[in-house]
């Protein structure tokens, strides 16, 4: 019975545990009894449902507020202790469970570098593979490089990890392997595809066409995790007191979304949370989504085919405006710059998405890729 470790940092929004999830239920349906942990900082992990096989592990949260600057959750505690605590927690996991497969998503050394010590002591067992997993795009290449370089990643990169796997194109990980910080591991890079959702099976509109005309189009405002959602929104909710137009919005504020912030919604505005389990359902019933840039909602709404607005995060990394570009470039989405978003600019946005046509959905298999490759190094490392 193959066993497999993730290992999530999750120490801003949702993202980093969410691909997890998505690579866990691809290597469930895939790889025979396949049995899991997902080690994850996210203090939101309950509210997912890891396939059947895995169990996620949570470690003491941590929260960042800045390039390079992060904080305990509990203001009580100091950010030493609470990487020590993590630290620990993680060793004991992998030891316990003796995984044959370890991947790590994003950072190569864990937050702090508090991953390895126990990568290092898990790749003394016999058989034992390691993979790093990551996004298309991390952030202009040379500030990742140098970040990297200021971690100690030479070390995993070059002797620890058997694969790296890049959820994303062959230009993606060319970028990655050749003029960026992968290029000591060029080798071990492979280009995965981009990840598509969790659960198959969730209904989308062949060819673009809805299945049935509305009579108010469906506008699905998101806000990922929601901490750094509420320009955004705001001016979401301004659009609607200033146009009053004829749609129906739904909103997904996300966990840290401060609630405080949040005022009178418009009665256009008829569903508001914080959570929503059914948001990939949710995603492709809509007209057109209105969101930020990161990962997982754009790989939803390309899977979907539906129209949409970005307004991407700039700071403190590029990751959103790089990604968001190469995708309005290709037509699929139309992107405002946050510096310059405003009620009118967003309006003026949704009104011309809502005139156009809706782009043919994408067929996203990074999931089975990878579960083919995990499968691999699995039986090279003479899993039982």
């Amino acid at each position: 019975m193959p066993k497999v470790a993730f290992y999530a940092h999750d120490t801003y929004g949702l993202g980093h545990l969410s691909r997890c999830l998505k690579l866990a239920e691809a290597f469930a349906g895939e790889l025979p009894e396949v049995r899991g942990v997902i080690l994850s900082g996210s203090p939101w992990h309950g509210l997912f449902t890891p396939p059947p096989g895995f169990r996620v592990v949570p470690l003491p949260p941590v929260i960042k507020r800045g390039r390079g600057v992060y904080e305990p959750r509990d203001g009580s505690l100091s950010l030493r202790r609470v990487l020590a605590a993590r630290a620990r927690r993680i060793r004991s996991s992998l030891e316990q469970f003796r995984p044959d497969l370890l991947v790590v998503d994003n950072v190569p050394c864990g937050l702090h570098r508090e991953m390895l010590p126990a990568l290092r002591r898990f790749k003394r067992r016999p058989g034992a593979r390691a993979v790093l997993a990551l996004r298309d795009v991390l952030d202009q290449p040379g500030v990742v490089a140098d970040e990297w370089a200021r971690a100690g990643a030479a070390e995993p990169l070059t002797e620890l990890y058997d694969e790296v796997w890049v959820f994303g194109d062959a230009r993606d990980a060319h970028s990655l392997a050749q003029t960026g910080p992968l290029a000591a591991a060029a080798g071990k890079v492979r280009a995965c595809g981009h990840l598509g959702r969790r659960r198959a099976g969730l209904p989308s509109t062949p060819g673009g066409r809805r299945q049935e005309p509305r009579r108010r189009p469906l506008v699905l405002v998101t806000g990922g995790g929601g901490g750094d959602a509420p320009p955004l929104v705001r001016s979401y909710l301004e659009a609607l007191r200033r146009y009053r137009p004829c749609l129906t919005s739904r909103l997904v504020l996300g966990p840290d979304y401060p609630v405080a912030d949040l005022r009178a919604v418009p009665r256009a505005a008829t569903e508001v949370s914080a959570f929503e389990p059914r948001l990939a359902s949710w995603l492709a019933a809509s007209d057109v989504v209105v969101s930020m840039a990161g990962y997982n909602t754009v790989c939803e709404i390309l899977e979907s085919g539906r129209r949409a607005v970005l307004v991407p995060r700039v700071w403190p990394r590029q990751e959103q405006w790089l990604r968001a570009l190469r995708w309005q470039r290709q037509g699929r989405v139309r992107v405002i710059h946050p510096g310059r978003l405003n009620a009118r600019a967003l309006w003026r946005e949704i009104e011309r998405v809502l005139a156009e046509p809706s782009p043919s959905p994408l067929a996203l298999a990074g999931g089975a890729v990878a579960a083919g490759r995990a499968a691999r190094l699995l039986k090279s490392g003479g899993a039982s």
